[in-house]
């Protein structure tokens, strides 16, 4: 609920920043809506019509917004990471070896992965098949982005080669990263946490400066 001094900035605002206000909370009311029917009903089973009727919205508005039923699961979960990475939970600290650091947000990511299974390939079929090539990739809340931060303070370390920009390799990682959670989705008898193991192993091993070689 917004308070008192939420509401008065609001009412303060340029009109356009007021419409953009109400088109991010409108959209978050609908994602949270959807969110409850997926975990109700299981995402599969779960109708535009449905998550409409759930969130008291036309349908217009809903495909207004969302065309698609995956991108109403993208922005809840993209809020969903968005608002994990600002948890203090989630604060690294920064002169902590790299391994650790990757490491402990990997865990975290597997666990939830293992909460959400049947949410992963419908997001992640949505986001190749909307992929934009212009789009900023290190935007607050993405994951790349803490990649990219991780990695540029292993640089300045010593642990990883600054040869490569922190920004490209951190591109690179998150492929890796990918790759595992792909195979997991495709084979359930994979443990996630050991690919993602192997994939810390693989990207240091590939990455550290030649002296730690």
């Amino acid at each position: 609920m917004a308070s008192l001094t939420d509401l008065e900035n609001q009412a303060n605002a340029p009109v356009s920043d007021r419409r953009k206000l109400k088109k991010v909370h409108l959209m978050e009311h609908i994602a949270a809506a959807a969110g409850e029917l997926f975990q109700a009903h299981g995402y599969l089973v779960v109708t535009m019509e449905q998550i409409a009727m759930a969130a008291e919205v036309s349908k217009r508005t809903l495909y207004k917004y969302f065309p698609v039923r995956e991108a109403v699961l993208a922005h809840l979960l993209e809020g969903e990471l968005a608002r994990d990475l600002a948890n203090p939970g989630f604060q690294f600290d920064l002169n902590t070896p790299f391994h650790a650091n990757i490491s402990k947000l990997l865990a975290e990511s597997a666990a939830w992965c293992e909460r959400h299974p049947d949410y992963l390939l419908p997001y992640i079929r949505y986001k190749f098949a909307s992929f934009e090539p212009n789009a900023e990739t290190t935007g607050k809340g993405n994951l790349v982005q803490a990649w990219t931060l991780l990695i540029a303070a292993a640089q300045q370390r010593g642990e990883l080669d600054p040869e490569h920009p922190a920004e490209q390799l951190a591109i690179y990682f998150h492929h890796l990263y990918f790759g595992a959670l792909m195979r997991w989705i495709t084979d359930r008898r994979l443990d996630l946490k050991r690919e993602f193991t192997t994939v810390v192993q693989l990207f240091v091993d590939g990455a550290r400066t030649p002296s730690r070689q």
